[in-house]
């Protein structure tokens, strides 16, 4: 994949919401933890949930709260990107999300109004939104891939560019914490009610987090022509099925080594050029062992001396959020050489034996980063930056 590039951010997480990108990225980088123990979004219940949400001034619903935060980190990225509304009006826009605006129905379903069904109650309804809302003009597509949709959404954005379909694609995942949610993962018996510790020898589960992220991703010519910045250059993308179980992944990585690999190859790299990988790190018992083994089948012995942290162990899973957050953070480590470390890291796991960043971030040159997603049905994808041209 050539003459793809990243050319705008914008972020709305739990940790420094509403704050600068270097805010965030800074406190990250401190190891700063914005998990803790909630109330539930709706429910009126006295059991605390470990949850990373996002303070807002007002006391929003999570139906309204997923707009607010959606509209704050794209317009974020919209001036970073300094695109004229005239680009704009041609530009396409992808947004991945696992529950989207399927929150009003269950608000609905809550205060017992069954019968009032509407069109915004769907997974595509954010995206025909934002692109009237901040007139964007050009194709806009909603995809639903599970814990992979964000980082489906960077890829697809990305081929998009290369294939000479766009020059300009809008590429974004959004989620908020939900009832629902909470109570599937619940019974799946995946959260954690300690620390969340992604790769430790003693970790519990994972605690749900949410946000919004956006990406502008530009043709090569058409940045330089119009002088856009470069956070990054996308090099390679792959999505892979499991095809193996609905919810648990396949006990030996088939489908992220085999994504890993397909977005390796179409990057040109090799394996020991991966300086970085931003893990999907749920902190769950065979997801982290699935994705060590899954990073050991497809880098080989490069795997031991690649660093590997997780960023969910301080922003804990944004749902279909989660792939553009963590693609923004390995577009920013290669931009700082700053690695983020993985927190409450304490007890090594002698299955999960790579080299994890615990507990500190890592200074060292960024050339090549990789972000992993991995979710439910078998759904993984990769997606591998490069440095921009001025680094």
């Amino acid at each position: 994949m050539t003459g793809v590039w990243v050319t705008a951010m914008g972020l709305v997480a739990p940790l420094r919401p509403f704050d600068t990108i270097d805010a965030f990225w800074g406190a990250l980088t401190r190891g700063e933890d914005s998990i803790k123990l909630q109330a539930p979004p709706l429910l009126n219940e006295k059991k605390k949930w470990l949850t990373a949400a996002i303070e807002t001034e007002q006391d929003l619903q999570p139906e309204d709260k997923f707009f607010y935060i959606a509209e704050a980190a794209l317009k974020m990225a919209i001036v970073d990107s300094r695109l004229s509304a005239e680009e704009l009006q041609g530009a396409d826009m992808v947004i991945g999300s696992i529950l989207g605006n399927v929150l009003s129905r269950e608000r609905q379903l809550i205060d017992g109004n069954i019968q009032n069904r509407t069109a915004e109650a769907s997974l595509s309804y954010p995206v025909r939104y934002l692109g009237q809302r901040f007139a964007i003009g050009g194709r806009l597509s909603a995809i639903s891939t599970a814990c992979a949709s964000g980082t489906d959404a960077v890829g697809i954005a990305a081929r998009s560019i290369a294939t000479g379909e766009a020059e300009v694609v809008i590429a974004g995942g959004i989620d908020v914490l939900s009832d629902f949610a909470l109570a599937g993962f619940n019974l799946l018996q995946a959260l954690t009610e300690d620390k969340v510790r992604p790769f430790d020898k003693k970790r519990t589960g994972l605690a749900l987090g949410e946000g919004a992220a956006f990406l502008v991703i530009e043709a090569e010519r058409h940045a330089l022509a119009r002088g856009a910045k470069c956070y990054g250059r996308v090099l390679g993308y792959a999505s892979r099925a499991d095809a193996s179980h609905l919810t648990a992944p396949h006990r030996e990585g088939r489908g992220l080594a085999s994504a890993i690999t397909a977005a390796l190859s179409q990057s040109g790299l090799r394996q020991y050029d991966i300086n970085y990988i931003n893990a999907h790190g749920t902190a769950t018992v065979y997801n982290d062992l699935m994705e060590t083994k899954a990073i050991k089948l497809a880098l080989g012995e490069a795997a031991y001396t690649t660093y590997v942290s997780s960023t969910k162990s301080m922003l804990g899973h944004a749902f279909g959020a989660s792939g553009v957050i963590e693609a923004l953070c390995a577009l920013m480590a290669i931009n700082t050489g700053v690695i983020p470390p993985t927190i409450n890291y304490r007890y090594p796991d002698p299955q999960c034996d790579l080299n994890y960043v615990p507990n500190t971030a890592k200074a060292t040159p960024v050339g090549a980063a990789m972000s992993l997603s991995a979710g439910f049905g078998g759904q993984n994808a990769a997606v591998i930056f490069g440095r921009p041209p001025q680094i």
